[in-house]
């Protein structure tokens, strides 16, 4: 064989194949981008593999070890918006009432509720869980505004953006046209309004709980809720007298009385 018969042999391709084509440059740019799509589809898939492990996995863990429940939670949470309307209203009292007994008894009332927030709030924080804003408004609220007539548009004052923002009609609790209601009165008409409000808003606050108390896991969640409904069942009671010795109408019995 010559040199030159080695040379073509070498270079020749054999019979019947085809050689590759270079890629042109829209195949490389699709395969580049099919890559990439590829790593973010991978990628959002182990986020949500891992979203879901915390949610199903890791949380109920780690609520197990700290002897805590998702019910446990939800009624501390509750509890702190519920509590954080009450000091609202007591608020209202400066500037709107004149009678002093009412004056001293929204003091009370919403020195009380302010307390419960700050203990269902330590709660909360002890176990990482987020604390609802209307608490911690609530709190600088009772401090600056229970015996003291703070500025306000009218419709009473406001700690904060969320302080306000209750849906209403849940375990008593008011919306912002019935709390704007009671805001616009004043002297004996406030005085009623407000008591009888506290009434069923107290009320209302019992069914909450009385279900933590029956279904609740941690201890001290469920102490704090035996004693919430322990004060509340007090508190009711002079309010309801409060209420009677104003002349005010009778109010619902509800199941907590």
């Amino acid at each position: 064989m010559t040199p030159q018969d080695s040379t073509t042999e070498e270079t020749t391709p054999p019979s019947g194949s085809v050689p590759d084509a270079p890629a042109t440059a829209s195949e490389y740019g699709l395969r580049r981008r099919l890559r990439l799509m590829g790593a973010v589809l991978a990628g959002g898939l182990a986020v949500v593999l891992a979203l879901l492990l915390w949610l199903g996995v890791l949380v109920p863990a780690k609520q197990k070890a700290a002897g805590y429940s998702d019910a446990d939670a939800t009624y501390a949470a509750v509890a702190i918006e519920h509590n954080a309307q009450a000091v609202q209203l007591t608020a209202l009292a400066p500037g709107r009432s004149t009678d002093d007994e009412v004056l001293a008894l929204a003091v009370e009332v919403g020195e009380a509720s302010a307390g419960r927030v700050e203990d269902l709030a330590a709660w909360l924080e002890a176990r990482d869980i987020p604390v609802p804003a209307a608490g911690r408004e609530a709190l600088a609220l009772a401090e600056d505004g229970l015996t003291t007539e703070l500025p306000d548009d009218g419709s009473g004052p406001r700690a904060g953006a969320t302080a306000h923002s209750h849906e209403g009609g849940s375990h008593g609790m008011l919306t912002d046209e019935q709390v704007n209601g009671i805001a616009a009165l004043h002297a004996q008409d406030f005085d009623i309004a407000l008591l009888a409000a506290l009434v069923e808003h107290h009320y209302g606050g019992l069914q909450p709980a009385d279900t933590e108390i029956t279904e609740g896991e941690d201890a001290e969640a469920k102490a704090l809720a035996q004693a919430e409904a322990d004060a509340i069942r007090v508190e009711v009671e002079d309010v309801r007298d409060a209420l009677a010795a104003i002349g005010g109408p009778g109010s619902n019995d509800g199941s907590g009385s």
